[in-house]
């Protein structure tokens, strides 16, 4: 019975895999001589670099009952991420995709499935037509709970996030900002502004006016009708009936 082409490996092929990818072989190469995918190759090397992954609970991932679910859809329509502390520099009222794993982890202690946080915030998420550059909002005091989860177990992280020169930075960041702003958008913005005031104006100057609206001039009669002394508006006689 001849072998399987894809047959499992031994730890010592394995590891032999393991060394020679991280040695500079190629991929490729190594997959047909021990007869197994490129894909999986890589794999080895991907867990010879990082051995320990974070691997979430099965729990962390449950998917939602259908009244957590209603429940999720009801708080992104009435409320904004400023309202539960997801601060979104520069745009805070603005949903983002991230803010749905937040939102479930704050209501439910879990988070959602990518599928659910797709599902139900793009009908809140900013459409790009709707886009437009705004002048951009001065930045607030960094907090603890504006520190994302996955960075929230580093101190390191933490202790910098809160340090006057990281606050310093972003005050920077958000001057820039500012400077690049009027420089290329506030004078367009008035530009557009005044366009519209002098095109209303227009608008009001050709409305016609008081005095502009006088009785019209009886018509003259044309024809047979030239010598008679009825008005041109009198409406014709009925004819009688027999």
């Amino acid at each position: 019975m001849a072998d399987h082409p894809h047959k499992r490996l031994t730890s010592a092929q394995r590891e032999e895999i393991t060394r020679r990818v991280l040695a500079g072989e190629k991929a490729v190469p190594l997959s047909k001589e021990f007869k197994v995918t490129s894909a999986y190759v890589r794999l080895l090397k991907k867990q010879a670099l990082n051995p320990d992954p974070v691997v979430l609970a099965k729990s962390y991932l449950k998917k939602l009952a259908p009244h957590e679910l209603e429940e999720f859809k009801k708080t992104l329509a009435t409320t904004t991420p400023e309202d539960h502390g997801f601060y979104s520099y520069p745009y805070p009222e603005r949903w983002r995709l991230e803010h749905g794993y937040l939102l479930g982890e704050k209501l439910f202690g879990r988070r959602p499935s990518k599928r659910v946080v797709v599902e139900c915030m793009t009908p809140h998420l900013p459409k790009a037509k709707d886009f437009r550059f705004e002048r951009p909002r001065p930045p607030r005091p960094h907090h603890i709970s504006q520190i994302p989860p996955e960075f929230a177990g580093d101190p390191d992280y933490v202790a910098y996030y809160l340090s006057p020169i990281c606050e310093q930075i972003v005050r920077r960041e958000y001057e820039f900002a500012l400077a690049d702003y009027e420089a290329r958008f506030a004078e367009a913005d008035e530009k557009a502004q005044a366009a519209k005031d002098a095109e209303l104006e227009a608008d009001m100057m050709d409305f016609p006016k008081d005095q502009d609206f006088r009785p019209a001039a009886p018509r003259q009669r044309t024809g047979k009708h030239a010598k008679g002394k009825g008005s041109p508006f009198t409406p014709p006689k009925r004819r009688k009936s027999r």
